[in-house]
């Protein structure tokens, strides 16, 4: 067992060096459990033969480690044109010592397919450069944020990061700081009163409904000539409850007459009076997007900040407030919005659906979160190989289900065991059976090390009893020759409403058509849901063969001529499955 892992770490190891130079373990290690995830419960021996590994891989001169690559049969991997253009050099990186990106995702609710690509991006820019990732939370809107949303974030975040680090190599897999943007509000508070001191701010007490006048007519609010220290006043009333949410707002002094309506002295904090999941009654003034996400992004270091381009308006505004603030500048890049063609996205979409009881929830496998795909077995390493496909184009992209399914294919293929499941059952009778049938079926068809299962169906006076599917019954006539995958071959000898009459044939012949069974004996109830879209799905019933018993929640399998599904949950005996896609 050992030589295998050894030869299987040597093989990953090789192909690490031949693209990066000098093998990690990290990506190494990752590798190997990808493709035999039966090792994790053995991960501190697989640690130590790829530790060992990659030590004599990288002591090794790059013409023998070509030479052993191509005795393994492994192939270098080499940049495509197509690829450089999918992902271009950051602009002015030379500019900086060190490459700093960051995700800032706000904790308002369950991460999207939509997260996946604004958290990819940064995080591919900071590992390919052996730069620093930050995740931070933008936690200044406390009426929609709750604590809940923050550890899913982490916990699906960390899912993507740590898939991006096995199939892309990008160590290590996780962020490099964790910065909650809440914690900082005094120092935000004293850039603030900066700004007030300055003649740069001033506290505008008009409705809302005027304030948006103003701007689209370009005039000039009354309390824009108000003084520093009426101003100071006002802002510190602000903080101390002397005013209520909605009654004062602290603006940024720009040009009222500016082509970018967004400049028009812009609000930079507001009032909300709701208790912030962190910090309770602590705090009543919060600043808006512009204002936190600039100065946040120059204190923390941040040299290119990533965001969608429905946020390109907002750049005068963020370089505006930094050049007031005497703060670094750095740079700002946008790219497109993923949606998912036929299923909702935004969260004011899906929410209503699940108070509506359509949806069971924001792990309902009919909708793209992240737990929903989860739910439905698309894997993070399938997400992963599709953003980084798709780049960090500034076009907005619509992708299918067909498209993930495609990726998730790809990827569970190779990995996943296969069984027998039959949906809408009919019972089949082979006669003539000289004993008790027995089919040896391996788990995976190109993985012989995989296993192979054993399974036994017993006869009684010459009659074995299996299931075969409606829709081979349906199919089927009378003297027609068909094997049972891995069992026997048997000849047709009647086809009725109900149920099927089989001749056992002694000789074996593959060049009929097969179809897949499960023994009447022992069979498994098993239930297969498949989503059609966000308000419906589809639910069959059948049995499958006596190994998916073991099945638990969360595995993921191939079922023969059915598709790739996930198990979640058992309902006594009953298998509970999702159908992933074909």
């Amino acid at each position: 067992m050992d030589e295998e892992i050894r030869r299987l770490a040597l093989v990953h190891a090789i192909r690490n060096a031949l693209k990066y130079g000098k093998a990690r373990p990290g990506p190494v290690i990752g590798k190997v459990l990808a493709d035999r995830p039966d090792l994790k419960q053995r991960i501190a021996e697989v640690r130590e033969i790829v530790q060992q590994v990659v030590e004599e891989v990288n002591s090794k001169p790059e013409g023998e480690i070509q030479r052993i690559a191509e005795e393994l049969g492994v192939l270098r991997e080499e940049k495509r044109g197509k690829e450089e253009r999918k992902w271009p050099p950051l602009p002015n990186a030379e500019k900086y010592e060190r490459i700093v990106t960051r995700v800032a995702p706000e904790p308002n609710g369950y991460p999207t397919l939509g997260h996946v690509k604004g958290l990819m991006v940064p995080f591919v820019y900071a590992r390919r450069y052996g730069g620093e990732f930050h995740l931070r939370f933008e936690d200044t809107n406390p009426r929609v944020e709750r604590l809940e949303f923050y550890d899913a974030i982490r916990e699906e975040f960390l899912s993507i990061t740590e898939a991006a680090e096995r199939v892309l190599g990008l160590a290590p897999g996780r962020w490099d700081r964790e910065i909650v943007e809440s914690d900082h509000l005094p120092e935000l508070y004293g850039y603030a009163e900066q700004l007030i001191r300055q003649g740069d701010a001033y506290v505008c007490t008009c409705p809302a409904r005027e304030v948006r006048l103003n701007r689209a007519r370009g005039r000039e609010c009354p309390h824009r000539s108000q003084s520093v220290e009426e101003n100071l006043e006002l802002w510190h009333g602000m903080l101390e409850g002397r005013f209520g949410e909605g009654e004062a707002h602290l603006r940024l002094k720009t040009d009222m007459r500016h082509p970018n309506l967004t400049m028009r002295d812009p609000g930079i904090f507001r009032i909300i009076e709701h208790p912030h999941p962190i910090h309770g009654d602590r705090y009543r003034v919060y600043p808006n997007y512009d204002f936190a996400v600039s100065v946040m992004d120059s204190l923390t270091g941040v040299t290119h900040a990533f965001r969608s381009k429905e946020f390109e308006p907002h750049v005068d505004v963020q370089r505006a407030i930094l050049e007031k603030l005497g703060l670094r500048q750095y740079e700002m890049i946008q790219f497109g919005r993923i949606t998912v063609e036929g299923l909702p996205l935004s969260k004011r979409h899906i929410r209503p659906l699940i108070s509506a009881g359509i949806l069971w929830g924001w792990d309902d496998p009919r909708i793209p979160t992240l737990k929903g795909l989860k739910r439905r077995g698309i894997t993070p390493e399938a997400l992963v190989l599709l953003m980084y496909d798709m780049g960090p184009s500034k076009v907005d992209a619509t992708v299918t289900m067909d498209a993930i399914a495609a990726y998730n294919r790809k990827w569970l293929d190779p990995r996943v065991p296969r069984y027998m499941f039959v949906a809408d059952p009919i019972k089949a009778e082979i006669e003539g059976v000289p004993g008790d049938l027995v089919a040896e079926v391996r788990v995976h068809p190109d993985r012989p090390e995989m296993g192979t299962r054993r399974i036994e169906v017993p006869a009684s006076d010459g009659v074995a009893r299996v299931y075969v599917s409606w829709s081979d019954h349906r199919s089927l006539e009378p003297g027609q020759e068909i094997r049972l995958r891995g069992l026997a071959n048997v000849r047709v000898r009647s086809v009725m409403p109900d149920g099927l009459a089989l001749t056992y044939l002694p000789e074996v012949r593959t060049d009929v058509k097969i179809i897949h069974w499960a023994p009447v004996e022992g069979a498994v109830p098993a239930v297969a849901i498949s989503p059609t879209s966000a308000y419906s799905f589809e639910s069959m019933g059948g049995f499958g063969e006596p190994a998916m018993s073991e099945l638990r929640e969360g595995d993921l399998v191939q079922l023969i001529r059915f598709g790739f599904a996930r198990v979640d949950g058992r309902d006594g005996e009953t298998v509970r499955l999702i159908r992933s896609h074909g």
